[in-house]
């Protein structure tokens, strides 16, 4: 990313974005659209990358993370509703829609490969949240906006 002030500003705008739509989500565990529409739209603004290739990673990110939502869901919802005999999780998703602009956003940013490893750090960063989540507040559903959020800025520094 070059840095001039034009870009410093956008990306201003994007990380303010980001941390405005992991807030909302701990209040609400929802995100409004319009907010997951800027992040995206900021995402090809800022990046390094050419806009085709930023789209294409983008659309393989997206891409991955639908299909292992798919295969982690249909877990969820056949196999472990089964084995616990609980109708719970017959509607329970492994991750809400919000995510998957976010991911969009990273990879058009990052790139494939980094954006793989901001995934991977951000579960890391969500199983430590969900201790806390479920043992403290009793809660059972747990928000991954944030999560995603603090590993793409501990990705992107260092």
């Amino acid at each position: 990313m070059e840095f001039n002030f034009l870009n410093i500003f956008l990306f201003a705008m994007f990380s303010l974005n980001l941390v405005v739509l992991s807030f909302y989500d701990l209040k609400y565990k929802a995100v409004p659209d319009y907010l997951l529409l800027l992040s995206l739209v900021l995402s090809f603004l800022v990046t390094k990358y050419d806009f085709y290739y930023a789209l294409e990673n983008a659309i393989i990110c997206v891409g991955a993370i639908v299909l292992l939502n798919f295969i982690v869901t249909f877990y969820i919802q056949n196999i472990k509703s089964r084995i616990f005999k609980d109708d719970r999780f017959k509607t329970q998703t492994a991750l809400g829609e919000g995510d998957m602009p976010i991911i969009a956003s990273f990879g058009a940013i990052l790139g494939l490969e980094l954006t793989i490893f901001t995934v991977f750090l951000s579960a890391l960063i969500a199983i430590i949240h969900w201790v806390y989540i479920r043992f403290v507040q009793k809660e059972h559903e747990i928000p991954f906006i944030p999560s995603l959020c603090i590993g793409f800025f501990l990705e992107f520094v260092f």
